[in-house]
């Protein structure tokens, strides 16, 4: 079931707020948690049900893990237990995501070419996976308890963040099913989070999907194309998956809101960072965490002595493994390299404590990351060198005939979408901070209705296009 739906938003949210609500204050928090439970797992499994085997599968074999790992007194025999449980998680992930990848990478050698059956990937696996590993290792280190099946299963499948984020914690989610942690009323939350709701809707269908339309008619095909061309598709696809992607994170957070339930807030304004170390600390924040948290000061701590050559080669490696998280293809490898070589060159630049004007640094940091889509939205390699080499400056700077071939829409009418999408990304307040100021009143109720009512027209006019993060 799709956020940007009829059913979601017109009978699936709406209903299960209510009876949430009603079974809170009539029959307690047990209960209402109870309706939570199975609310997600019908949201999960909506379209196709049996991928509730593996999401289940995967819940109940790491609650099992890690009330064992607690059940022990001696260290040696917690760490194998936390050992065991972390390479079933990785070896479940592969086996559905990335067995063949790495088959037809071996086939470069001499020898038998294997092959795995072509599993359908379930959806979120990449999340709910990833949100198991950071409960065991949390687990182990006793910064929370094992928690009840029921909590366990309540915590991985909640509805708001199972298939696309943002990554939770056991410790941050679990207490907040039955206890209510805001200053402000029940209601008052709710009405806050239907406002956030409304931005990412907004986000999604207006601005995201418009700029999804120009980006696909680009990568998809293998044309020459002006550098004007080539920049117009780039940076539609690099506005996109903001859109996109936040717009999911603020209705994910809007949904949660709406249950008296607070998740982390996963976008902060990226793309008016001055740097790709601000860039990382403002975008996919739980993604973030994770990579410092989980991959990189672990890998830091192995090496002994914190040095800056120690420290490029864990910012490499695990860049290099965030990329490949994405999926599994070169594409995503070379995009997270990218992106771990930028952060070392940053790491040097603060060791020499050199400086550089903020205005030089916000255009070095967005050209790179418009760059750096460029792989990561591109089908092949060669398809994303060909797209770069386009947007270098050639004999063909300004012609659009390619550009109209393949869109049936006048450059006037593509440059709309990319000015506003533009001002909303670059000056205007970010959705945190609309929602941090949000008060009720007939103001924001009229901008939430008419967000929601514009957002339903765009909608109605088109198929409902999945998000992003949905392939991962």
């Amino acid at each position: 079931m799709l956020f940007n739906s009829f059913g979601y938003l017109l009978v699936f949210l709406p209903a299960v707020a209510v009876v949430h609500g009603v079974l809170r204050s009539r029959a307690g928090a047990r209960w209402s948690q109870a309706w939570l439970l199975l609310a997600s797992l019908f949201f999960y499994g909506y379209a196709k049900p049996w991928q509730l085997v593996p999401l289940l599968a995967s819940t109940v074999f790491n609650w099992a893990t890690a009330r064992a790992m607690m059940s022990q007194t001696g260290e040696k025999r917690r760490k194998a237990i936390l050992r065991i449980g972390l390479a079933v998680n990785v070896t479940f992930l592969c086996a559905f995501k990335y067995g063949n990848f790495f088959l037809g990478a071996a086939s470069m050698f001499p020898g038998p070419r294997l092959s795995l059956p072509d599993w359908e990937l379930p959806l979120g696996i990449s999340f709910f996976t990833l949100t198991q590993i950071m409960y065991l290792v949390d687990t182990y280190q006793g910064l929370n308890g094992a928690n009840s099946l029921f909590d366990h299963a309540t915590f991985v499948c909640f509805f708001p963040y199972v298939i696309s984020g943002p990554l939770v914690r056991s410790r941050a989610i679990v207490g907040a099913f039955r206890n209510f942690a805001f200053q402000e009323s029940r209601l008052e939350l709710a009405c806050r989070g239907l406002y956030l709701f409304a931005l990412g809707l907004g986000k999604k269908t207006i601005f995201a999907d418009s700029f999804a339309a120009v980006a696909d008619a680009g990568f998809r095909s293998a044309r020459d194309f002006s550098s004007l061309e080539a920049w117009v598709f780039s940076l539609a696809f690099t506005f996109q998956i903001y859109f996109d992607f936040s717009g999911y994170s603020d209705m994910a957070l809007g949904s949660a809101w709406m249950l008296g339930i607070d998740i982390p807030q996963n976008f902060n304004a990226p793309y008016r960072s001055r740097s790709i170390s601000e860039f990382w600390q403002r975008w996919h924040i739980s993604l973030s965490n994770f990579i410092t948290s989980y991959l990189y000061t672990p890998m830091l701590r192995s090496m002994g002595k914190a040095t800056l050559r120690a420290s490029a080669v864990a910012t490499l490696v695990a860049m290099g493994i965030a990329g490949l998280w994405h999926g599994p293809a070169w594409t995503y490898v070379i995009f997270g390299l990218m992106h771990g070589c930028a952060l070392v060159i940053n790491q040097v630049w603060k060791k020499r404590r050199l400086k550089m004007p903020d205005w030089l640094g916000w255009m070095l940091t967005f050209g790179f990351v418009n760059v750096a889509f460029v792989f990561f939205r591109s089908p092949t390699v060669p398809a994303a060198l060909h797209m770069i080499r386009s947007m270098l400056p050639r004999v063909n700077l300004f012609g659009t005939m390619a550009l109209q071939g393949v869109l049936p829409l006048t450059l006037l009418t593509l440059a709309r979408p990319i000015a506003i999408g533009a001002v909303l990304a670059f000056a205007f307040k970010s959705a945190p901070e609309l929602a941090k100021a949000f008060r009720p009143s007939l103001a924001t109720a009229g901008a939430a209705a008419g967000l929601i009512l514009l957002a339903l027209f765009f909608i109605n006019s088109s198929p409902a296009k999945q998000f992003v993060y949905f392939a991962f």
